[in-house]
């Protein structure tokens, strides 16, 4: 799922507009310099460089080559942000990324809803008074639903990031959830998994775990309940019994289905739970038990990552589509139609790093 050559290109030029590091009038490279010095085609950089055109960030001047568009700026923007945590590394690296696509001169004002719908509500009231526009990381769950459509209707520019409570999908940025996960447990049946269990969250109120659901369904040849555990966990969560319970989950499919050979999880935690149970039934992770996750912590969170197949967000992508879509609100620019999904890629476990365990 790594994004096409030509669209990394145009993104990273974008990014660069955005954030004011190429202002306008600013001269890009020609077509053949950047070529060259990125070793592509030049045909992959003439698609990026008409993509940037067809959304009016550069244009082409006569005897002078391609620069950056003019933006003309009514006012400098005071843009709130409302997120539910913000200590974890994804959102963490959301935040940074939202900060880099800043216009020069724009403010981002940081809320914390700890996760209680009352208190976004109450956030989200406050700041209409105090800003121009809203990027919110929703509290789980649908409570404000209706303030998200009622806002919208009012024409205040506000873009959902991450997930969105339902009946609020057409104003939500986030991963490709279903795709992704279906991806990661066909990778999992490509490296010889016969029987794949699947491990989530059992908070089903979150948005990306009613989906990660569904991508793992979709890429099972059949479903059986008794393959699936929903596991209990707070939000960030290492808890002794999500542990306890994990351990049990496995202890209890493997005597049902002695063939089991492979796992899907829904996130870190469960992941890490998972590689611990498997130690203590005398499973090798990558060897004859594969476990495939999504990675929002990092590579750094597991001890050895490259025996998992991780599924990683593109954060970075999220961000600027967010923002991108936030000032196109600002200049009356039309927008289409949600939710926005980003592809996620897929980093499979590396065979070599077996050998030297």
């Amino acid at each position: 799922m790594q994004v096409t050559v030509w669209r990394g290109i145009a993104d990273e030029i974008t990014r660069r507009i955005v954030s004011g590091e190429l202002p306008p009038g600013t001269k890009i490279e020609s077509e053949s310099e950047m070529a060259e010095r990125l070793g592509v085609s030049r045909h992959t950089v003439h698609k990026a460089i008409h993509e940037l055109q067809r959304e009016g960030l550069v244009v082409r001047q006569r005897r002078w080559g391609t620069v950056v568009a003019e933006r003309p700026r009514l006012k400098k923007h005071r843009i709130g942000y409302v997120v539910d945590f913000t200590t974890n590394q994804f959102q963490t690296q959301l935040l940074s990324h939202i900060e880099l696509a800043l216009r020069e001169g724009d403010r981002l004002l940081v809320a914390t809803s700890r996760n209680d719908p009352v208190l976004e509500a109450e956030h989200l009231r406050s700041l209409l008074s105090e800003v121009d526009g809203l990027i919110v990381y929703p509290a789980e769950g649908d409570e404000n639903a209706a303030l998200f459509k009622e806002i919208q209707a009012k024409g205040f520019p506000v873009v959902l990031i991450d997930r969105a409570p339902r009946g609020c999908e057409d104003m939500v940025v986030l991963t490709d959830n279903v795709l992704s996960s279906e991806l990661a447990v066909k990778c999992l049946s490509e490296r010889g998994c016969h029987r794949i269990a699947f491990f989530g969250n059992s908070n089903d109120r979150a948005m990306s775990n009613r989906e990660r659901r569904v991508g793992y369904e979709q890429a099972v040849e059949s479903i059986d309940p008794r393959l699936e555990r929903w596991i209990h966990m707070s939000l960030e969560d290492n808890s002794e019994s999500m542990y306890q319970a994990v351990n049990d989950a496995l202890v209890t499919m493997r005597l049902k289905f002695p063939d089991l050979d492979g796992a899907f999880c829904t996130q870190d935690w469960l992941a890490q739970a998972l590689i611990v149970a498997c130690n203590a039934e005398g499973l090798e992770v990558g060897v004859n038990f594969k476990i495939a996750t999504f990675n929002d912590f990092g590579e750094g969170f597991f001890r050895y990552p490259r025996r998992l197949i991780r599924v990683r967000q593109q954060v970075d992508r999220i961000s600027l589509t967010a923002m991108q879509r936030l000032y196109s609100l600002f200049d009356q620019i039309p927008v289409p139609g949600g939710p926005i999904r980003i592809s996620a890629t897929i980093a499979p476990f590396a065979d070599r790093e077996f050998s030297a365990a």
